[in-house]
């Protein structure tokens, strides 16, 4: 009897624990003159997270915040179209400006027979008629303007690719994508999907060339480049995945010559981590280079981004998650 009792107070309290650990921190008043965004990413995975992220949804849409950036990866397997659809009226359905860039589970890994057996183009070509299909606006219910490099002739596929600026900080999306940045091989890789990966990552080298030229030329005090990838800053040149090449060279010399703050948001490794891993060489980091990389299942969350442009420390972070074993 007495190990019975003994089980109830321990299920009364852990009761109560669990009634209380999983409801959110009160929101935290943006200072005057900082204003703040949400970024988030690899999730929902599993139909068990479904509750966990429409939960999420919901505290995103109750916050102040200027608009969502989502990092890609916004399911894995399979890649169908309902799949698609019932994110893209999940981004609809949010009072906030939305801007997406895809992962590489949406797309670029669909050739998996759990994904469906896809051909990865064609799955690419599929979110970009559901996703941008309007992409000189953002999702969302109050949709923004967006400038796209899809605007240009030379890259007129990438549609994806996306520019805005809120209080003279400059954001773009900028779409390379986990596994080696699509270029894993599998069975059915031809030389059409060799080519596409080519041109997507030399479309992502000039989208941050031109995005730093054009946030230099306007005197922006910060840049905020968005991607779903975790491209291994940290690793030495000759370490590091040649997939990624171009974009990191255009990223750290942009970055080395820019006057102002630069953050960098990514997904892909799941793990939320802050820090400032990007160089110019062997041992010179840009302590003036930020990088966020968001929470992913099974960890469901999000990070709130404030920025008080003008600042010593332009850049705040504060994430919000539901732990892996709560499971509403």
């Amino acid at each position: 009897m007495r190990r019975w009792i003994v089980l109830l107070v321990l299920l009364a309290l852990g009761g109560g624990y669990l009634a209380t650990r999983g409801e959110d921190a009160p929101p935290v008043p943006t200072a005057a003159g900082a204003f703040s965004f949400v970024v988030l990413g690899d999730a929902p995975y599993f139909a068990w997270e479904q509750a966990k992220y429409r939960r999420i949804l919901r505290e995103i849409d109750a916050r102040d915040v200027q608009f969502v950036v989502h990092v890609g990866d916004i399911l894995w397997k399979p890649c169908a179209d309902e799949r698609y659809r019932q994110t893209y009226d999940e981004f609809a359905g949010l009072r906030h400006p939305v801007i997406y860039t895809p992962g590489d589970n949406e797309w670029a890994d669909c050739w998996e027979a759990g994904a469906g057996g896809f051909a990865p183009l064609e799955r690419l070509g599929a979110l970009r008629a559901l996703f941008f299909r309007e992409p000189d606006r953002s999702l969302g219910r109050r949709r923004i303007p967006l400038t796209h490099q899809g605007q240009q002739p030379a890259f007129a596929e990438f549609v994806e690719n996306a520019r805005w600026s809120h209080d003279r900080i400059v954001f773009a999306t900028v779409h390379v994508v986990g596994s080696a940045n699509g270029t894993d091989a599998f069975p059915s890789r031809s030389a059409a999907d060799v080519t596409a990966a080519s041109r997507r990552i030399a479309a992502a080298a000039a989208w941050v060339r031109q995005t730093f030229a054009e946030a230099s030329a306007a005197g922006a005090p910060a840049v905020v480049i968005a991607l779903h990838a975790n491209p291994f800053f940290e690793r030495p040149a000759r370490a590091r995945h040649q997939a990624f090449t171009p974009f990191l060279e255009a990223l750290e010399e942009e970055a080395a010559r820019f006057q102002g703050h630069v953050l960098v948001l990514h997904g892909d490794h799941h793990v939320y981590v802050v820090d400032h891993p990007v160089t110019t060489g062997p041992g010179v980091a840009l302590s003036h280079v930020t990088r966020v990389q968001v929470p992913g299942s099974p960890i469901i969350g999000w990070v709130r981004v404030t920025i008080a442009a003008g600042t010593k420390d332009p850049f705040a972070f504060e994430p919000h998650t539901i732990p892996a074993w709560q499971y509403w």
